[in-house]
């Protein structure tokens, strides 16, 4: 039995270990109008809208009843709709409260889909109001599953679950020693990631200034270069922040220098970084367009990522060495790491862009999706953020005005304090479930 014992040890520690950050993160606690509930039906795939006035905050799930339903949970909610039938693969959708006082919409497939994009469209122009866009794509259940974001316990009930079938293959007899279990080192001591940080612990947020030294990065046009655009703006953050407090700054570049997009992710997980985010300035042949946007991983970019694991061997997650485990489990691991981390991105993604509305130009579909290479890191939340074309003359004005730097940055900051709120108050506070579902 030496072996089913020193398995169920590891997947114990590795559940203890991620468990605690795979966290569907909704935010902050704000109250929003559900205006309207809207299909857009294609071929094989349907856009679900629900418009609201005031940002959203939300969590979406799911289960394969029927032909599956999926789940959006609001808190602090008001104005929920009736029921009403649906189009393309939603058959139909209703309402219900929630124990805690919040709306579940459930949305009923009439074909089963999966999940291809989740986001959120904040006012631009004209349009007033909040959209929470979700796109489905005609796919079995098990896509489907896999489709939905992390839940609270999914690492937990999910690892539970593949380490049974483990551990019933692990068990060998009493005389026999199991030489490979024995030569496995133990897993590393909990780090500060493992555990709930102290309430005085200070937040580890890694700033990028992007390009730098040999890589001029795009260039103005009237010869303003974004490495040092960037590196303003990546000063004037960090200057922020270490005013308010909470706090520990970890700069890519302080000064002129080149550093490898590699290194700059390497870099950010070395420091155990709570939050990354890289700035940038956008240029494009189309020099009347202008605005900034935030780009999160596209969900291809996990498979860059994994491949990335299995080529160093003795890859960490969330400080847990996926080497140390079967295929299988490591596999799992280092997928709910990402599902978790990408949630985690695209929730301070949204912060960021709603901040970001109204003190600067900010592109109609400002929070976009990218197989970027320094959005890599499987355990650390990460944005890039484009902050203007600099092939814009007006933008590039911008990117070079510490008075448009101030403000920006100020909405930055303030974007990443409402996102450490946030995480605080998920991790003492859950959405109930429905009563009867």
């Amino acid at each position: 039995m030496a072996g089913f014992f020193k398995s169920g040890q590891r997947v114990a520690r590795a559940i203890a270990a991620l468990a605690g950050f795979a966290l569907a993160l909704s935010g902050l606690a704000r109250a929003s109008d559900l205006l309207d509930v809207r299909f857009g039906p294609k071929a094989d795939e349907t856009r679900i809208v629900f418009d609201l006035m005031g940002a959203p905050d939300y969590r979406v799930s799911g289960d394969e009843t029927g032909a599956g339903r999926l789940f959006v949970d609001f808190t602090s909610l008001e104005g929920a709709l009736g029921a009403r039938g649906g189009k393309g693969h939603i058959a139909d959708v209703s309402f219900a409260k929630t124990a805690d006082g919040g709306v579940r919409a459930v949305l009923d497939f009439k074909k089963t889909a999966k999940i291809k994009e989740l986001f959120v469209l904040d006012p631009s122009g004209a349009v007033t109001k909040h959209r929470l866009v979700i796109d489905v794509v005609t796919a079995d259940k098990s896509a489907f599953l896999a489709s939905l974001p992390t839940p609270s316990d999914g690492i937990a009930d999910i690892i539970a679950q593949m380490a049974g079938a483990q551990m019933a293959g692990d068990e060998e007899p009493a005389n026999q020693t199991s030489t490979q279990n024995a030569s496995l080192a133990e897993p590393p001591v909990p780090s500060r990631k493992e555990a709930a940080p102290a309430a005085d612990e200070p937040k580890i947020v890694v700033i990028d200034p992007g390009h730098g030294g040999r890589d001029p990065g795009a260039i103005g046009q009237s010869g303003t270069l974004e490495k040092n655009v960037t590196l303003a703006a990546a000063k004037a953050l960090a200057e922020m922040l270490e005013a308010r407090g909470g706090y520990k700054i970890v700069m890519t570049r302080n000064e002129d220098e080149t550093i490898r997009p590699d290194a700059r992710e390497t870099l950010a997980r070395a420091a155990g970084a709570d939050l990354f985010i890289s700035l940038h300035a956008d240029a494009i042949g189309q020099s009347q367009l202008r605005g900034g946007s935030v780009y999160t991983l596209a969900e291809k970019g996990t498979a860059r990522t994994a491949k990335l694991a299995k080529s160093q061997g003795d890859y960490h997650v969330f400080d847990v060495a996926l080497h140390e485990y079967d295929e299988a489990i490591a596999g799992i691991l280092l997928d709910k790491a990402q599902d978790t981390t990408m949630t985690q991105s695209s929730k301070f993604a949204e912060l960021l862009v709603h901040n970001l509305s109204g003190k600067t130009p900010l592109l109609n579909r400002s929070h976009r999706k990218g197989d970027l290479r320094v959005l890599l890191a499987a355990d650390v939340p990460a944005v890039l953020f484009e902050m203007a074309f600099i092939s814009n003359a007006e933008d590039e004005a911008n990117l070079k005005s510490p008075v448009w730097r101030k403000r920006a940055m100020g909405a930055v900051a303030d974007s990443i304090d409402a996102y450490f709120e946030g995480v605080t108050l998920q991790r003492h506070a859950q959405l109930s479930p429905v009563a009867g579902q």
